[in-house]
């Protein structure tokens, strides 16, 4: 049999090359689809619930999600602080508390690729955006770290298997965030991955962000200060069910994953 790719991201179909043998394997990469729908014969091993994937791609839910395991494991996943409303005054009030020094970031819940997300500069900028949204509630405005290094982590409870520094391209217009449309992707093996002094408790961190949203394998977006502090402050950005994979992250997959169902 072959793994069984369930996403919408088409970069990672080439992962169901992978042979699992007499195992029927379903790997849900951001999918919500049910297992029932998508087969009726008996499976072996699901990697990713749909419940999961669900958490995962719901900024608000996510965030919900790290601030109760944080609390119920006793652990530090340390994130940005939010607020989700429908309320103009307490969003408002946020941000005169939390996010005046830096600016603010707003998210609508299910926000991709750099697209439904909104730098806010100062608190005229807020009403600005306030009175041009309605649906308040559809959105996390998070506390904006200008925080220069972003990297993301491909985690199991294993630890890390395969991770990339993201760096904002020359002409990139917009610097406060990083996506594929204004960003490179810099390997563990390059000098200027600039890799942190503390980065088992980075995996660490990745690993509950995992854990607390409910996945298997996922990675993790982070972003930490400059190397001229060692060790480096971090927060935890987001997590993803469903990466895109060049072809180097598509040869760490099938590795980890050949492991990973045989185990």
């Amino acid at each position: 049999m072959h793994l069984i790719i369930r996403s919408r991201n088409t970069s990672c179909y080439p992962l169901r090359e992978i042979d699992t043998g007499a195992k029927r394997v379903i790997y849900r990469m951001g999918s919500t689809t049910p297992t029932r729908m998508i087969t009726h014969r008996p499976v072996h091993l699901e990697i990713n619930s749909t419940k999961a994937c669900r958490v995962s791609g719901d900024k608000r839910l996510m965030k919900e999600a790290f601030v109760q395991y944080s609390s119920e494991h006793n652990v530090n996943i340390p994130t940005a602080e939010y607020i989700n409303s429908d309320s103009s005054e307490d969003i408002v009030s946020f941000f005169n508390e939390y996010c005046t020094s830096h600016g603010a970031i707003i998210k609508r819940h299910n926000s991709s690729k750099g697209n439904g997300i909104y730098m806010i500069n100062s608190v005229e900028e807020l009403h600005t955006w306030l009175n041009q949204h309605r649906d308040l509630i559809n959105y996390v405005v998070e506390k904006y770290y200008n925080y220069s290094k972003e990297y993301r982590l491909h985690v199991s409870n294993d630890g890390c298997f395969y991770t990339c520094r993201k760096m904002l391209k020359e002409d990139a217009e917009d610097r406060w965030h990083r996506h594929e449309s204004n960003s490179v992707w810099i390997l563990e093996d390059n000098q200027m991955f600039a890799k942190p002094s503390n980065w088992d408790e980075i995996v660490t961190a990745c690993i509950n962000a995992k854990n607390a949203v409910g996945l298997d394998i996922a990675a993790v977006d982070i972003k930490t200060t400059t190397w001229m502090r060692d060790p480096c402050k971090f927060i935890i950005l987001e997590t993803n069910s469903a990466p895109s994979l060049g072809d180097i992250g598509i040869q760490k997959y099938i590795n980890f994953l050949t492991d990973y169902i045989n185990e």
